[in-house]
């Protein structure tokens, strides 16, 4: 019976052919309209995709859709791992930060709806990019690749306490914040216990109704504790200038200092901000990474302490760039303390990303998340070729020889 069963198998076969092994393959240009025939394609059947880049969230979400129905869908390609965020900037005068990441010595051109932003190159560690406004959705092009991503809300513009002795550095730190459109508190002592006050008389230092505080000097040291407090929960500290020397706040900052470096060559005319003195951050701590780093010594130095952070900023006397500064000093200094506070200014928690946030930001690592990593081709899992039908032959004559033998022995008893 084994041989007639045998013979049955190689005629079926014969007659009705065994389907032939197939994968389907698409690129990132014909993929999408490749989807209505995968989908009525046979489950059996692999489906692959070759990418250059990523290809748009519906088709991606159309080929996970058919890799959860049962088929066997893959990819392979080296599109740009690229990925973007865009904070709103916390300025009374708004703006962004943009913040890009693409494979180095990309050329990435950032364009909101109202047209292009800016171009740049990105290096090994990224770029960014600091808009004063931006209209709508933010977009960029790094080569064929399209990402993009929405301006996240601002938080409420809230106090900024300017604490120190009476001087000109702390007078015009409040002025250029004032300016700027900062609600500011002053605390200036001009004895011992004799403080002239702006803003209140009582200084409560809360998230919620400040965003930082300012240390001109060591005088800082009296309200060590509610600093520390206040730093841990998520507030911003500029230690400016002589004032991390106070010990009650060295716990604070970045790095320890060193004596102060004065100019190598005076000013005759007109002076900027790397023509003052400055108290250069002799050492950092392991967390503190140097925000500016001059010929001297780092000028400015940053640290992230519970959930706030601290600067400090070695320089003691920029009212002299404010005063003495050619044309546009003024507003120079406006700016430049502006971002210094906003900074570390403290923000409200930012809200978790919707889902079609993350697609548009970060899409080859999202592609990832909803197909697998790539592989290094198309699958070759096909059936098996075709056996040798000269073994099933030899199998039919053994059979038959062993039924034949069967037989005459069974005479012979």
């Amino acid at each position: 019976m084994g041989a007639f069963a045998l013979l049955g198998w190689l005629i079926g076969t014969s007659v009705f052919l065994p389907t032939e092994h197939r994968i389907e393959l698409a690129t990132a240009a014909d993929v999408a309209s490749r989807l209505d025939a995968w989908t009525r394609t046979s489950s059996n059947v692999p489906l692959h995709t070759q990418l250059a880049v990523t290809p748009d969230s519906g088709v991606v979400e159309w080929l996970s859709a058919l890799r959860h129905s049962g088929h066997l869908v893959t990819w392979s390609g080296t599109p740009p791992a690229v990925a973007m965020s865009v904070e709103a900037l916390p300025d009374p005068h708004g703006g962004a930060r943009i913040d890009l990441s693409a494979p180095s010595d990309t050329r990435v051109e950032v364009r909101d709806e109202a047209g292009v932003i800016d171009s740049v190159s990105v290096k090994r560690l990224g770029a960014r990019i600091t808009s004063p406004s931006t209209v709508g959705a933010v977009t960029a092009n790094a080569g064929a690749q399209r990402f993009g991503a929405a301006v996240t809300d601002a938080s409420p513009i809230r106090n900024v306490v300017v604490i120190g002795a009476a001087s000109w550095e702390g007078k015009f730190i409040a002025s250029a914040l004032e300016e700027r459109g900062w609600p500011v508190t002053v605390r200036f002592s001009v004895a011992p216990n004799v403080d002239v006050t702006q803003g209140g008389a009582s200084l409560v230092l809360d998230t919620s109704r400040v965003s930082a505080v300012i240390a001109v000097d060591t005088s800082i040291a009296r309200y060590a504790g509610a600093i520390a407090r206040f730093v841990r929960s998520g507030g911003g500290l500029v230690l400016a200038g002589p004032a991390s020397l106070a010990p009650s706040v060295s716990s604070l900052a970045p790095g320890s200092l060193g004596n102060r470096v004065r100019p190598a060559v005076e000013p005759k005319d007109t002076i900027s901000l790397g023509a003052t003195g400055f108290y250069p951050v002799s050492s950092l701590r392991q967390d503190g990474i140097a925000i500016e780093r001059r010929a001297d010594g780092i000028a400015i130095a940053a640290r992230r302490v519970g959930a706030g952070r601290v600067v400090q900023v070695g320089y003691d006397d920029s009212w002299r760039w404010r005063m003495a500064g050619g044309a546009g000093s003024v507003a120079a200094h406006r700016e430049w303390w502006s971002r210094v506070v906003g900074s570390v200014a403290y923000r409200s928690a930012a809200p978790e990303l919707a889902t079609s946030d993350v697609e548009r930001s970060a899409p080859l690592a999202w592609m990832v998340q909803q197909l697998g990593s790539a592989r290094t081709g198309p699958p070759s899992n096909g059936p098996r070729g075709p056996l040798d039908r000269r073994i099933f032959i030899t199998l039919i004559m053994i059979l038959l020889l062993s039924e034949w033998a069967s037989r005459r022995l069974r005479g012979l008893r």
